[in-house]
């Protein structure tokens, strides 16, 4: 990305916090702290990445360390950071770089792009509030403390982005396009509608530029991720212009078997999930007929089914929109074996709801399952106890619980969906609350269906009923 400045962090590549790792103790990788941190009544200081002191500071640093080192606490807002932000920024600079960075997406890896966009913050305002405005929103859900800052953030970072557009030679770069992107977030993250706006230029804004090819790719399948999710929801076709961008993935994978870093799902899904939308979209407006439409449906299912997983298989990890002679990442953050089994099992969840989601597209809620949807329906339910918390790759699974979700009868089965977003709601990002809202309009209407006291209902229809117009994942 532009501009770089020299790394101004540590990357954690053990998976331990930064407590168990200098003590030398055993660490499960809790969230919001781990266990042994708990158990021995210390502070956790998390995950991600430490920030590196300039030489002159290193001495200084130090003492505080020291004096830190007596009580166990560290006091990351009591002090300025290596780039010479004040005490509150850097506070919240640091929450971004060591909780948002890797709960943001299914799997961390070295070089994760939430964070590289650290060194371009620094000299950027627009970037750099819209950093600090989802860092301290997302802080205060977190912990559960009122939000004092996160507006006055958001407020800086509007302004130095109304400055970028009225410069010509600043319009289209990506600092622009990072926050903006940045912005959604911040209101996806809140669980507001209002993301859909920011989305909306964000659109424009990638019409107005053409050529994207110069783009880094966790940017562009930053964007693939919010259309995909936006489109499959809504109902609205999914941009066009995105379509070679995730051609991609496809030719970067060849033969070998990757998972999106993103989006949790085999590189090769995204799109497949980007064309069920624009499908999707074409029912919505009776533009298809009937026959063509299952024809398509067909189709579609007999391609997705071709990115299935083997549950045994080592696949690597990567992002959708990146060329096909980047190397896979490396992974941070969790067990080797562990992490494989549930970016698997996320992987062939994502599989299993799309089919599920696609059927949908020709066959209205008031048709039962198919014998092979109903096993795509039960198959997810065993794999989701393979991912039995939202550590990793479960971070990503919220619209694969409402697909599935909304297929459910059994008051048991109904609670432990419940259950599973309740998970979800701890790492404070507030869109899982809708998702459970839905679902539980969704369960309500499918009781008055069975009862003949009202008509059947998609779910997406439902959610916008209601007035929940969400990025689910």
């Amino acid at each position: 990305m532009e501009p770089e400045l020299d790394r101004a962090a540590r990357a954690n590549e053990e998976g331990a916090c930064w407590t168990c790792l200098d003590k030398n103790w055993q660490c499960d990788g809790g969230l919001p702290g781990c266990r042994a941190c708990a158990q021995r009544g210390v502070r956790c200081r998390g995950y991600g990445i430490r920030m590196q002191w300039p030489t002159a500071a290193v001495a200084r640093h130090r003492r505080r360390q020291d004096q830190d080192a007596e009580r166990d606490v560290a006091l990351p807002g009591a002090m300025l950071s290596a780039l010479g932000l004040p005490a509150e920024d850097s506070f919240f600079m640091q929450h971004y770089i060591q909780n948002i960075a890797r709960i943001a997406l299914a799997i961390d890896y070295t070089g994760n792009g939430y964070r590289s966009l650290l060194p371009m913050s620094v000299q950027e305002p627009a970037l750099l509030n819209a950093v600090l405005a989802v860092a301290a929103s997302h802080h205060s859900r977190w912990q559960n403390t009122a939000d004092k800052a996160s507006r006055k953030y958001l407020r800086a970072a509007a302004r130095a982005l109304r400055d970028r557009f009225a410069t010509p030679s600043l319009v289209h770069s990506q600092v622009t396009l990072a926050s903006m992107l940045l912005l959604v977030t911040f209101e996806v993250f809140s669980g507001s509608s209002r993301w859909k706006g920011h989305y909306d230029a964000i659109r424009g804004w990638i019409r107005s530029r053409g050529d994207c090819s110069d783009l880094d790719p966790f940017l562009k399948t930053w964007v693939c991720l919010l259309d995909t999710q936006s489109a499959l929801n809504l109902g609205e076709p999914a941009m066009p212009e995105l379509e070679s961008w995730l051609d991609m993935a496809v030719d970067a994978a060849g033969q070998q078997e990757y998972v999106d870093a993103l989006f949790g799902c085999s590189s090769k899904l995204p799109k497949l999930m980007w064309a069920a939308a624009r499908l999707y979209a074409s029912s919505r407006n009776t533009l298809i007929p009937r026959s063509e439409l299952r024809d398509r449906v067909d189709a579609l299912q007999s391609e997705i089914r071709s990115t299935a997983i083997i549950l045994d298989s080592r696949p690597l990890v990567g992002i959708s929109c990146r060329s096909p002679e980047q190397p896979p990442f490396i992974t941070v953050g969790m067990d080797e074996e562990e992490l494989r089994r549930r970016m698997v099992a996320t992987a062939e969840i994502f599989r299993h709801a799309s089919h599920i989601y696609v059927h949908r597209i020709a066959h209205g809620p008031e048709e039962p399952l198919t014998e092979e949807m109903q096993a795509s329906l039960d198959i997810a339910k065993q794999l989701l106890t393979m991912v039995p918390d939202a550590l990793g790759p479960g971070a990503n699974l919220g619209w694969c619980v409402v697909v599935l979700g909304a297929e459910m009868e059994r008051e048991d089965e109904r609670e432990y969906i419940n259950a599973r977003l309740d998970g979800l709601h701890l790492l404070g990002i507030h869109n899982t609350k809708n998702g459970q809202n839905i679902l539980k309009e969704v369960w309500a209407r499918r009781d008055l269906v069975s009862h003949g006291q009202a008509a059947p209902e998609r779910w997406q229809d439902t959610m916008q009923r209601i007035g929940q117009s969400q990025i689910l994942v």
